[in-house]
């Protein structure tokens, strides 16, 4: 039976590390920074506590994975198993969105090319090329909203399926208000497995949603876990279930410049961390999870936190690139760092995929069967460190000296609570 995470106990070390984030937090949001409610020490003891026990009961009944970062793993969608496993590609098609959502963490204003992780793909063939030659097993078309441009959208998906095949699995992210039955026939004409709808740009309303159900294989409803609407989503995941919705997933709410004002006008309660989050979005998450499990509800409720993106996605991009450029004798780390460990000593780099090259530091220049030109820059991220002779036993042994942790470890469990 997989065994629940909980938050880790403070430490003159984590106080350390947690003054950094609460510095990095302030210097993000500049004036703003003071407006902002955080936890006080009942707040936090009360959420630890809850927290706690939901844990405890989950523990006997969910699957934790990925460090304990997400939770349930039983019946995770195929798009969230290739996130897991390192192989997804998220191409943003369009920067602009129909909806109004408070939570949306970004601007909406953008008008330039479809990007993925910095790197712009004008082209549909380029952008499959790339797909191929980084050997993702998960692409998902995100936004923005992507049906805004239908015809950009439906191109993109059919470059990757004429290019890759069958084996590599299609999503796309919409809030569902553009959707028709014939453009849903047009996205599963194009390979097109699996369609996620946020729900809450339309109020939880499912009738768009309804159009996909037996046409496209997979229907995913992912929302963030708003406080507020917790009532209302434990009446609509039984309609979703019975509607033929195959997954849900709760996202874990985040603070940034372009949500602060929405967000702090609901007076919600924010935690410090390596980005400020929202402090009951998280138990909303794992009080849905838990009423999924209690009711019988057939519909696999998924708990994304932040934590698991920060580290799970983080650490597959920086893996993904690492191993293009590793050296004979050098390793890959689990969170994706290259390690040099020499008879001197040890040195970490970070490998970096760019659209040109920054010229500081050594780079390798690849190019796609297309005739693009991306280059693979290797960052050092440490000077060279001595060993004692123990500390090398133990790194060669697997049991990293705790000076080098955060370089060769996945940190485990939801982010603790300050």
């Amino acid at each position: 039976m997989p065994v629940a995470p909980f938050p880790r106990l403070q430490s003159d070390l984590n106080l350390g590390i947690q003054q950094q984030m609460i510095d990095a937090n302030r210097r993000e949001y500049g004036l703003q920074y003071d407006a902002l409610t955080f936890a006080n020490p009942a707040q936090l003891a009360a959420a630890t506590a809850e927290r706690k026990e939901l844990l405890l009961w989950l523990g006997q009944r969910a699957a934790f994975g990925y460090a304990g970062s997400k939770l349930d793993c039983n019946g995770l969608s195929p798009g969230c198993r290739s996130c897991g496993a390192g192989g997804w590609s998220c191409l943003f098609i369009n920067g602009r969105c129909n909806g109004r959502c408070f939570y949306c963490p970004t601007a909406q204003d953008d008008d330039g090319p479809p990007v993925t992780n910095g790197l712009a793909f004008g082209n549909p063939e380029e952008y499959a090329a790339y797909v191929a030659a980084l050997g993702f097993s998960g692409v998902s078309i995100s936004g923005g909203e992507p049906l805004m441009t239908p015809d950009l959208t439906l191109a993109y998906l059919r470059a990757v399926r004429t290019r890759c095949g069958d084996h590599i699995h299609l999503w796309l992210y919409t809030n569902g208000t553009l959707l028709t039955a014939d453009l849903c026939s047009r996205l599963r004409d194009a390979g097109l497995n699996e369609i996620r709808f946020d729900l809450g740009a339309v109020r939880y309303n499912l009738k768009k949603l309804r159009l996909a159900v037996g046409c496209i294989p997979t229907v995913t409803v992912e929302i963030p876990a708003v406080p507020e609407d917790e009532g209302l989503l434990r009446l609509k995941m039984v309609e979703m279930a019975a509607s033929g919705v195959t997954h849900l997933n709760l996202h874990q709410m985040r603070l940034t410049p372009y949500n602060l004002g929405p967000l702090t006008e609901r007076g919600y309660i924010f935690l410090h961390g390596e980005k400020v989050t929202l402090l009951q979005s998280e138990l909303c998450a794992l009080r849905s999870v838990r009423f999924g499990l209690e009711q019988g509800i057939p519909l696999p409720v998924n708990y994304c936190s932040f934590p698991y993106k920060r580290r799970f996605q983080h650490a597959a991009a920086r893996r993904r690139a690492a191993l293009t450029v590793c050296l004979p004798g050098e390793v890959v780390t689990e969170p994706g760092y290259l390690r040099t460990l020499s008879a001197t000593g040890l040195r970490y780099c970070e490998a970096v995929l760019l659209q040109n090259p920054s010229y500081h530091h050594p780079f390798e220049k690849i190019v796609l069967e297309t005739g693009r030109a991306l280059y693979m820059e290797r960052r050092p991220l440490t000077a060279e460190l001595e060993l004692t002779q123990a500390e090398r036993t133990d790194l060669e042994a697997g049991q990293p000296p705790e000076r080098v942790a955060r370089f060769e470890r996945i940190e485990s469990g939801l982010a603790e609570y300050f």
